[in-house]
């Protein structure tokens, strides 16, 4: 007998989607399960435009145009180069207050609304955090609170999401986040909803909705890594400033250099020298190196104390 929780999610995402879609809508497009699924039951009920933002030859330009094809849509790409993504960064920074790492992974969010057509904008923020599908749900030891990642992304996609559709003119609905799909999600437990890979209860989801298999089983790829947004920003480099930090012990001080890479790799190298950290900070401007600096020394901060518990 199917799962009756899973057959009540099934329609309360639909039902959710469907109340949005009294006029065309765009959604922004990377070819993942979180997007391709809001799309694939988008164009049940009306004209839908896929925006698709990258880098030439990035991932997410290959992935949304493969993921178009499988399900039989027409995809807008926008194609932009190294160049044109720095400068629309600096728009947005210049428009909304983001961190260094928010600006890398909103800007493919941010120049998707710019290019789109139709006033209502769809996207998939909101399924890494209901369907625990960060990696770091799945290390040993770590925090799976998903209900708390769902009221502080809720807290956060007005000063973002929607303040980046409103410069647009644009609706924002982030189907995921709607109330009644949170809901019906959160009868499952934590570990039904994470399992070995990440969403498998959104990859089950997706099948029954037959969304096709190959879509439903792409591995994530961040929307910073997956558009060039991230490589673009930090290859535009041009002031640095160099840290050496010291610390009780080797063990803790390679503990902090390991729990700080994957937050500032790319802006930040770091290398250990017995009890210290060495650490190259760079950036584009006098004005994000310091940023970056402040980001890296809080980083740095709460590490030391985790190594330390």
């Amino acid at each position: 007998m199917e799962d009756s929780r899973l057959v009540k999610l099934y329609y309360d995402l639909e039902e959710a989607i469907k109340s949005n879609c009294a006029d065309a809508v765009s959604v922004a497009f990377s070819g993942g399960i979180d997007s391709s699924l809001v799309a694939f039951i988008t164009k049940k009920y009306c004209e839908v435009e896929l925006i698709a933002v990258g880098l030439p030859e990035s991932h997410d330009l290959k992935a949304a145009k493969s993921a178009a094809e499988l399900i039989d849509m027409e995809l807008k790409t926008v194609e932009i180069d190294q160049n044109e993504m720095v400068s629309e960064a600096e728009k947005m920074q210049s428009s909304i207050k983001l961190s260094r790492i928010e600006t890398e992974f909103m800007l493919p969010f941010w120049i998707a609304a710019k290019y789109s057509t139709n006033k209502i904008f769809m996207c998939g923020q909101g399924a890494d955090e209901l369907f625990g599908g960060y990696a770091r749900f799945r290390k040993e030891g770590s925090a799976r609170n998903l209900s708390r990642e769902i009221e502080e992304l809720k807290h956060r996609i007005p000063e973002r999401e929607e303040k980046i559709s409103q410069i647009f003119n644009l609706k924002l609905f982030c189907p995921y986040l709607d109330d009644s799909v949170v809901n019906s999600a959160e009868a499952f437990t934590v570990d039904e909803r994470i399992g070995d890979t990440g969403k498998v209860l959104l990859r089950n989801l997706a099948l029954k909705f037959e969304l096709p298999k190959r879509i439903v089983e792409r591995k994530k790829k961040a929307a910073q890594y997956g558009s060039g947004s991230q490589k673009a920003l930090r290859n535009v480099i041009k002031h640095r400033i160099t840290f050496e930090i010291d610390f009780e012990s080797e063990e803790i001080a390679r503990a902090v250099a390991k729990a700080t890479e994957p937050e500032n790799k790319g802006w930040v190298e770091t290398t250990v020298i017995e009890n210290k950290i060495s650490a190259i900070i760079k950036a584009k401007t006098l004005g994000s190196l310091r940023e970056a600096a402040e980001d890296f020394m809080a980083c740095i901060s709460v590490a030391e104390k985790v190594s330390k518990d």
